[in-house]
């Protein structure tokens, strides 16, 4: 094998053809990805970030609870800063990996030689894993593309001397690291780059590299410790809980780096209910896939004998997250090895090569080679499409979530109002799928979005609007107070579920309690209490909300005596602020066990900061505060 350091019109053919490979399996048919609530948020943050807000200092929550990094935010801010289409962006990750696979073929070109490298960057580009976590807007799905660009930077740098190289080595790879978590046990690469490139190290461009990394991690330093400020325990009840059982040792790194590394298996991760359904519909066997193992194996030794330096570095890019995972000290993911696909791509394309050599001689065996290779990647490649076709017309609960495509069907439509609610099956953002998903899928296309669900809460808009429900609203949700007659009806996939879409020219009429109106209190928010009504078992609300409000605010509804005594209380969440609108009508109902013979009902908000209550006061008609609840007397109740 010949490293090669300048390249030819046969390599820039040779490169072409890959990215066109590449492009083919990663950039066709881009509305069969998953748009599901890690998508939406990250792309809300990136969206709020590109509308002028504060630069953020921390990305979404990890899945151990800490947040991550922001730098997947400021990544995904440059799609959408050119629009709101999350197909669009959905694209660009996609041209991230395809970048990354032309990588992985100039990395290969220049350390180890051509042949090598062209067999690696086809077998990355085929595999059926690599091409799954090459698709949607996850951030562990668009580290690998700079993992690969810090790696040769390191090569550039350490191995051939160049100091421009040094200088962004570890800049780029701190930037690479913080896009997952699951990226820093790959930190130990720079360890190798500095032990082998020590004679070549500048002390200038060490230095000037040591300040750009610092720089790079200057965010996120400052969102650990903005976020310790607010919960002092997020990070030590974290670390308390990864050492609660005790360390052990388990296999599921190993069989989610196999899996990976062959491509095989995908249906045990996108749908884990039908797997034997899923392979007899593919109709593709993957036993031969396995030969890939006998290539990574070759390659390694291979490697080891003629490029002992650089074997090193190969062979700890493909089992360092395998041996950072393999303790049980928190839960294991398959994409928590994606950034070691290409060192496995290149270890079998390494092992091809050195087949292929040994038998240059003999016709008959090249074609024997080369044949079985190209059935693998072949079948992998017919496999990908096939699984493609699966997931698109059949529903996998628990795995490969609805296809982009059939969301944007419903944004469509919803477009055409300037108002929408979604009835869902929750409302907390954080937590929910559907808020997230039409917060951003609606991003400046409708003045006024609103999530609803039906535990106790019922919003009537003061303008025209568009009522969604979600295939996950609860049967009847809202007493179907948001259904008319010849709604349309959107398949999230053939046969399954549906998006059901009414359109209102005015509010619906309430289907419940009669409410007492009382002249309106207003607080301190913006907020306005009009009315209430009290059953022995319900206590019902109305509210008038002010636009988007500052704060998710509480209410409160203490039950006193004639004596002022207070007998009981119901407290409960509002309404999140992000979906007030200007002139909504609000009603709010909270199950109660009321008292016998109370005479005043005493409501008020509050919101909940460090643990400290904070009360909106009640306001005059001058703006000046005259309390901080308001009482209402029951006799005629």
């Amino acid at each position: 094998m010949r490293a090669l350091k300048s390249s030819s019109s046969f390599d820039r053919l040779t490169l072409l053809l890959i990215l066109a490979i590449a492009a083919l399996t990663r950039l066709t048919s881009p509305g069969i990805v998953e748009f599901l609530h890690d998508e939406a948020m990250l792309s809300l943050l990136a969206l709020d970030f590109v509308d002028g807000g504060a630069i953020p200092t921390t990305g979404i929550p990890s899945s151990v609870g800490i947040p991550n990094p922001p730098i997947s935010v400021y990544i995904m801010a440059l799609p959408y800063a050119i629009t709101n289409n999350p197909l669009v962006a959905t694209m660009f990750i996609a041209v991230l990996n395809v970048i990354g696979v032309g990588l992985l073929w100039s990395l290969a070109r220049r350390s180890i030689g051509r042949m090598a490298a062209l067999l690696a960057a086809m077998i990355y580009a085929l595999n059926p894993w690599a091409i799954l976590y090459s698709r949607k807007i996850w951030a562990q799905n668009f580290h690998t593309p700079f993992v690969l660009l810090g790696l040769m930077l390191g090569l550039y740098g350490f191995v051939e001397g160049k100091r421009w190289a040094q200088v962004l080595t570890l800049p780029v790879l701190i930037l690479a690291f913080q896009i997952h978590f699951a990226a820093w046990a790959l930190l130990p690469l720079y360890a190798w780059f500095l032990w082998v490139g020590r004679k070549h190290i500048r002390r200038k461009a060490f230095a000037t590299s040591i300040v750009l990394a610092a720089l790079a991690l200057l965010p996120y330093a400052v969102g650990v410790y903005e976020t310790a400020q607010e919960n002092p325990d997020l990070f030590t009840d974290e670390f308390k809980a990864t050492g609660e059982d005790g360390l052990s040792l388990n296999a599921d790194g190993l069989t989610f780096m196999t899996r990976l590394a062959t491509g095989r298996e995908v249906e045990t991760w996108s749908a884990p209910q039908q797997q034997a359904e899923l392979r007899e519909a593919v109709g593709i066997g993957t036993t031969i896939w396995y030969s890939l193992i006998v290539l990574i194996v070759i390659g390694a030794a291979t490697l080891i004998r003629q490029h002992h330096r650089l074997a090193t570095l190969i062979m700890l890019w493909a089992l360092l997250p395998l041996i950072i995972f393999t303790p049980t000290w928190t839960e294991v993911f398959p994409h928590y090895f994606i950034a070691s696909i290409p060192a496995t791509a290149l270890l079998a394309g390494v092992g091809a090569a050195w087949i292929l050599r040994q038998v240059r001689d003999h016709r008959a065996g090249q074609v024997i080679i080369l044949g079985g290779l190209g059935v693998v990647l072949i079948t992998q490649a017919l496999w990908w499409q096939g699984f493609l076709d699966y997931v698109d017309t059949t529903e996998t609960p628990g795995g490969f979530g609805t296809p982009l495509h059939y969301l944007l069907d419903v944004r469509d439509t919803l477009m055409e109002q300037d108002d929408v609610l979604i009835v869902s099956d929750g409302f907390d953002i954080l937590l929910d799928q559907e808020p997230a998903i039409w917060s951003v899928m609606l991003h400046d296309e409708a003045s006024c979005i609103r999530t609803i669900a039906d535990d106790g809460v019922a919003i009537f808009p003061a303008h025209p609007f568009a009522a969604a429900i979600a295939p996950n609203a609860p049967n009847d949700a809202v007493d179907n107070l948001y259904v008319e007659a010849g709604a349309q009806a959107f398949p999230i996939r053939p046969g399954a579920d549906e998006y059901t879409i009414s359109i209102f020219d005015s509010s619906p009429e309430w289907h419940g309690p009669l409410l007492t109106p009382i002249e309106p209190v207003q607080f301190g928010n913006g907020v306005q209490l009009t009315g209430y009504h009290l059953t022995d078992d319900r206590m019902y609300l109305e509210w008038h909300l002010p636009g988007r409000g500052d704060a998710d605010y509480h209410y409160f509804g203490h039950f006193l005596d004639a004596n002022g005594e207070r007998m009981g209380q119901r407290d409960n969440i509002l309404w999140p602020r992000r979906f007030w609108c200007a002139g909504d009508r609000l009603i709010t109902w909270a199950d109660i066990d009321r008292p016998a013979d109370i005479a005043t009902l005493r409501v008020g908000l509050y919101v909940i900061e460090r643990e400290q209550f904070i009360n909106s006061p009640v306001i005059d008609d001058a703006g000046n505060p005259v309390n901080v609840w308001v009482d209402i007397p029951l006799d005629d109740n």
